[in-house]
């Protein structure tokens, strides 16, 4: 049930990022290529997770769970960014200045490089919840496979938890400019089922991501719309006659 529902996130991420992928080349959006990156490893990291009870513990299986691990690392907090890009696109008179953006830039740096001892100091080990075969960084007393595993305690999650609340206050603004609330909700659903052990228990998070990243997406496609409204057929001036000869 819970590999089948992880293949699920997969499909709906990559739905997002194909979409995304559309908007950003017909556009040219500077938020959507920050986000492209982020949005392909969430199809990885969904997809190594319902493959997990097919291919079963051993090597392959813990290679493909790293990439996962490294763009959480790296590219995970790109979203900082993208807030800001979506609020100077959106007009937020206070967002065009430069030190604005380069704050959301410096901030996703910093929480970057407080994570980057992680690439040579964080492991990865087996662990069984539910029907799910996975590799993750924490092993608590619901999730190892074998009575007599070590528990290893899981890190605060800095990064994705300052990540979220820029993301919450950055939706409440184009919430009260714009109209927009998709950030908004998207960032409460992602820190609600991350934190409330009921959703989180049940692997619930990841579905957060998928209305996180979802909520910048639907944003970025609703400003477009607006920037670019459809032409009415009844406004198109028909097409000249052409002159008749004497």
């Amino acid at each position: 049930m819970y590999s089948v529902m992880f293949a699920g996130f997969a499909v709906a991420q990559l739905a997002l990022f194909v979409w995304l992928l559309r908007l950003t080349r017909t556009h040219r959006l500077a938020a959507g290529y920050v986000l492209l990156v982020p949005q392909f490893f969430l199809i990885w990291d969904n997809a190594r997770v319902a493959l997990g009870v097919l291919i079963g513990f051993g090597d392959l299986l813990y290679t493909i769970t790293w990439p996962a691990f490294w763009a959480h690392w790296l590219a995970g907090c790109w979203l900082i960014i993208a807030s800001g890009s979506i609020l100077r696109l959106a007009g937020v008179a206070w967002a065009q200045s430069r030190w604005v953006m380069g704050g959301f830039c410096l901030l996703a740096a910093a929480l970057i490089i407080h994570d980057l001892p992680f690439f040579w100091t964080k492991e990865i080990y087996p662990v069984c919840e539910f029907d799910l075969i996975r590799y993750a960084g924490a092993v608590s007393e619901s999730t190892r496979c074998t009575p007599d595993q070590a528990l290893v305690r899981s890190e605060l999650p800095l990064a994705p938890l300052v990540t979220c609340f820029v993301v919450i206050l950055s939706g409440l603004v184009m919430w009260r400019k714009r109209a927009m609330p998709w950030m908004t909700i998207g960032g409460v659903v992602m820190l609600l089922t991350a934190a409330i052990p009921a959703l989180n228990r049940h692997r619930l998070d990841n579905l957060g991501e998928v209305f996180i990243q979802g909520g910048a997406i639907v944003t970025l496609w609703l400003l477009m719309r607006r920037a670019t409204p459809p032409v009415r057929a009844d406004s198109i001036p028909p097409d000249p006659q052409p002159a008749r000869g004497p």
